[in-house]
């Protein structure tokens, strides 16, 4: 891709190298190595090909970046910058700035332009099923660089494919981008620019006739609470929390409450989640590419009444086992003995992902 010299710069063609190479991250600091992250390793660039920047190298790369920026900014007076950047019919990049030893960074993570599907996912045939529910709250929970975003945007991607409906979407910042042919339309805001908060974005969304509502993430309370209320009031709500798993995604959101709402939060999740996909990602067996490991608790009758039951939160995993045929529920560690079973993921890479390691090992035959 060419492009005139005062519109492109050598930032843009390590984003451009980083797709080609399909990184999910690409790191840039002053006076290091450029480094990317490629099938969850990081493999950095010789600096005969490309010498490590300098101080005002990274700088001039972060006002490239912002060149259209809607708001001015004071980089060198600034600690850290989270912004969205595209190279045109490439890709879009979600790219942090840090201030680091006085000097700066930059982190990008790849946005592809094309959103995967389900099939591209490789995910279980329940995940299209959770995109079918009419209301109520879905949360996708996971580490950050587990790809939750990915799978929730291939959610979203197929309900608009699908359904005549209206979503709207909170974002910090912007990620992928949806076409406007679809049976349904995506209504997208960025925080900080179309709307100063998500709180307020929620508060808005409740006013602009939404089917479906993407909150961002549920970290907060006031957030929660409107998530909730949202779900309460016939809509499909969908958010992202940073958990490890399905039952300690339900302790993140009721930490946000003091122990007088404890019992009340726990009848509204009970009454209104639908279902929690909380993912991980592991190196593919002998050949390039990685596995979303996925643990998925779908709501049925036995998790409803466990969840009113704060003591018996502990048997949500054996319910969720249980219920694997019947509703296509599963743990961790049922996804990960099914992986190693089909020969796709090494067992020490999945024991070393799995919840109950010793368990997990007698389920294989393998006891250490």
């Amino acid at each position: 891709m060419a492009a005139p010299d005062d519109k492109w710069h050598l930032i843009d063609d390590l984003l451009l190298a980083s797709t080609r190479h399909k990184a999910s991250d690409l790191l840039v600091r002053t006076g290091d190595r450029i480094r990317m992250r490629i099938d969850g390793e990081w493999i950095s660039i010789s600096p005969k090909k490309i010498p490590p920047p300098d101080r005002d190298q990274v700088i001039d790369m972060v006002k490239h970046m912002l060149r259209s920026a809607f708001m001015k900014v004071d980089i060198e007076a600034s600690n850290n910058l989270d912004f969205q950047y595209s190279l045109e019919d490439v890709a879009h990049f979600r790219i942090h700035v840090l201030r680091t030893n006085n000097n700066f960074g930059i982190v990008s993570r790849v946005i592809p332009k094309d959103i995967p599907t389900f099939e591209d996912l490789r995910s279980p045939p329940v995940i299209n099923e959770i995109c079918n529910a009419r209301n109520g709250l879905v949360l996708m929970a996971g580490a950050t660089g587990s790809g939750k975003s990915t799978t929730m945007a291939a959610m979203l991607q197929h309900i608009v494919v699908t359904k005549p409906v209206h979503v709207v979407t909170l974002e910090d910042p912007m990620e992928f981008r949806y076409g406007t042919t679809h049976k349904g339309t995506v209504s997208q805001r960025q925080v900080g620019v179309d709307v100063m908060s998500y709180t307020q974005g929620l508060m808005d969304a409740l006013r602009e006739a939404p089917d479906v509502i993407v909150a961002g993430e549920a970290r907060d309370r006031e957030v929660i609470q409107l998530a909730l209320q949202a779900a309460e009031t016939g809509h499909l709500v969908m958010a992202t929390v940073h958990a490890t798993t399905a039952v300690g995604t339900m302790q993140r959101l009721m930490a946000a409450f003091g122990p007088e709402e404890q019992d009340a939060i726990r009848e509204r999740l009970s009454e209104n989640l639908r279902a929690v996909v909380v993912q991980k990602l592991l190196p593919l067996k002998g050949k390039k590419g990685r596995a979303a490991v996925q643990e998925i608790m779908i709501v049925n009758s036995v998790i409803k009444h466990f969840i009113l039951d704060q003591d018996r939160w502990s048997e949500i995993p054996k319910a969720m086992e249980n219920g694997y045929s019947l509703y296509g529920s599963q743990t961790f560690d049922q996804h990960l003995q099914r992986l190693v079973e089909n020969d796709e993921v090494e067992y020490e890479e999945a024991k070393a992902a799995a919840v109950f390691k010793e368990d997990f090992a007698m389920r294989l035959g393998l006891e250490d």
